[in-house]
């Protein structure tokens, strides 16, 4: 924890510098927000810039995507299901066809109405582009009348919803390669005008035919976390996502707004051993150590997960043992209870009976020969380093020797089917469990789905049955199911660790209205509409 005593430290020198008067922010600053909030306007501090501009059709713009395009459906605050463009669906008989039928007072903010010509487009167009979205189990889209669309399946997939609220609908008559950089769309605001490196603008959009924009005139600036916080309190920005830790600082003027998120960390293991397998980009399968199940329940039982809330998260968040707390489609007797984890005398035992043992006295267990020793690799990201470390301490109290090592999402993949990753996780989307395992995508075209190489044909059998359904709520017997065997109580695939709160800091009087609880990545602009100032 030395190196979050630090960097609180380092913030506290800049907030020195930064802000005066109890950081309260300048006078001209203050004045400056005093005419935002009299003409409903916000600053918000959005991260990094989007590298490939606002193409919906291209994805890796999360939630901001919400702002400038309408999606065909949208989650409720539940998580459950609402109509956008859409006016509702039917699905046929043999669950292949999905018919979408479109409201008609839709209008792109060029003022020419959204058809069905332009969903047709919008999903041929992200389909061959290579998107960032799977959209691989389409077979065929066509417009059947100006305000009709009939997708139709290669296989049956009970989540398709999920990929008929993802991208935002574009109008085929004004797509080119400058679309990106001057996007078109049906959302609650337009495009004014982006200023490279710094800031985008955007105006509610008085054509918009959902509820009216509260906030008439929002600006999204480029600022890394410590940046925005210090933005917010001299008054140059109005909101921004902080960490738990700069939530503790007392800024004058401003408040602070936790979020109760879905975004679940948590330690992915290769299941099977290295016996020289290759997957199909040549990447070696396989860990030694962590195929084994012992290593994987003394890892699960260890973990003081109430710690790393309370310590690492600083209160904003809440313990996982299953990854899937908040989801419909968790199985509650899957849960870790708090006497069933952070015991280590309870996994020293679990390491024991598996036949781990340390034998030479180097604090170190082994077996068969075999020193239990691996690495786990991380990427830059809110808490990640934290994480690893307090993952790494507990390891070494039973006798597991784990070095933390910080990679690249480029340069993870030749080691991603032979060491533990730490992940994060958390879309709301059933179809997740797919992606995390299902024993037909070892070793395949995509590294990441997978990636722990687990292969177990109850769950396999029990995907295919809940992808088979006509739809997500008739699947969820057999999403709940599978969590039976890859849980911690069963195979024990992943060690889940926490559930890290969404937390802001804004202006005092800003609020987001009643957001959604909130994926891995955000979905804070899903309510943009609900956006004011109070």
């Amino acid at each position: 924890m030395r190196l979050k005593k630090l960097g609180c430290v380092l913030l506290a020198m800049v907030l020195a510098i930064t802000c005066s008067a109890g950081c309260g922010g300048n006078e001209s600053e203050v004045s400056a927000r005093e005419g935002r909030i009299e003409k409903d306007e916000v600053i918000v501090a959005i991260g990094a810039e989007p590298e490939t501009g606002f193409d919906s059709t291209t994805g890796g713009h999360g939630s901001i995507t919400r702002v400038f395009f309408s999606t065909l459906f949208k989650r409720d605050k539940q998580l459950g299901w609402e109509n956008d463009l859409a006016t509702g669906y039917t699905v046929s008989p043999d669950k292949l066809t999905w018919t979408v039928t479109l409201r008609k007072d839709a209008l792109f903010t060029d003022g020419t109405s959204v058809t069905a010509r332009d969903v047709v487009f919008t999903y041929s167009t992200a389909k061959e582009s290579g998107s960032d979205i799977d959209l691989t189990m389409i077979d065929s889209i066509k417009a059947v009348d100006d305000y009709t669309v009939e997708f139709k399946l290669k296989r049956t997939f009970s989540p398709f919803i999920e990929r008929l609220a993802y991208l935002g609908i574009i109008p085929e008559h004004a797509y080119d390669e400058n679309f990106k950089d001057n996007p078109i769309g049906s959302g609650p605001y337009k495009f004014v005008q982006w200023d490279k490196g710094q800031q985008v603008i955007a105006e509610a959009n008085e054509d918009y035919y959902g509820e009216a924009p509260k906030i008439k005139k929002l600006t999204m600036v480029f600022l890394d976390t410590d940046a925005a916080f210090a933005a917010v309190a001299n008054g140059e920005v109005d909101v921004a996502q902080i960490n738990g830790t700069l939530a503790d600082q007392k800024v004058a003027g401003t408040k602070v707004i936790d979020i109760h998120s879905i975004e679940c960390y948590g330690v992915c293991f290769p299941m099977i051993p290295n016996e020289g397998k290759v997957a199909e980009d040549g990447a070696e399968m396989g860990n030694n150590v962590t195929s084994d199940l012992a290593i994987r329940k003394a890892l699960n039982t260890a973990v003081d997960r109430e710690k790393i809330v309370n310590g690492i998260l600083n209160g904003y968040g809440t313990v996982s043992t299953t990854g899937l707390e908040e989801m419909p489609w968790l199985n509650e007797d899957t849960i870790l209870e708090p006497s069933e984890y952070a015991d280590i005398d309870a996994a020293k035992e679990i390491l024991a009976a598996g036949g781990w043992v340390d034998s030479d006295g180097d604090g170190i267990v082994e077996k068969d020969g075999q020193k239990a020793q691996f690495n786990l690799l991380y990427t830059d990201g809110v808490y990640r380093q934290e994480l690893g470390l307090e993952f790494v301490n507990v390891a070494k109290e039973i006798g597991i020797d784990i070095t933390l090592k910080k990679v690249t999402w480029d340069t993870i993949l030749p080691d991603i089917h032979r060491e533990a990753v730490l992940y994060g996780f958390g879309s709301g989307d059933p179809s997740e469990l797919y992606n995390l395992y299902y024993g037909g995508s070892v070793g395949g075209p995509v590294p990441w789905d997978n990636s722990g190489c687990y292969n177990n044909p109850n769950v396999d059998e029990c995907i295919d049955n809940a992808l088979d359904s006509v739809d997500e709520a008739a699947a969820i017997r057999y999403w709940q199911e599978l969590q039976e065997y890859t849980s911690a109580k069963g195979d024990a695939p992943y060690c889940w660790l926490v559930n890290a709160n969404h937390v802001y800091l804004a202006a005092e009087g800003f609020s987001f209205g009643n957001p959604i609880v909130q994926p891995h990545g955000g979905r804070i602009f899903d309510n943009v509409i609900e956006w004011n100032w109070e």
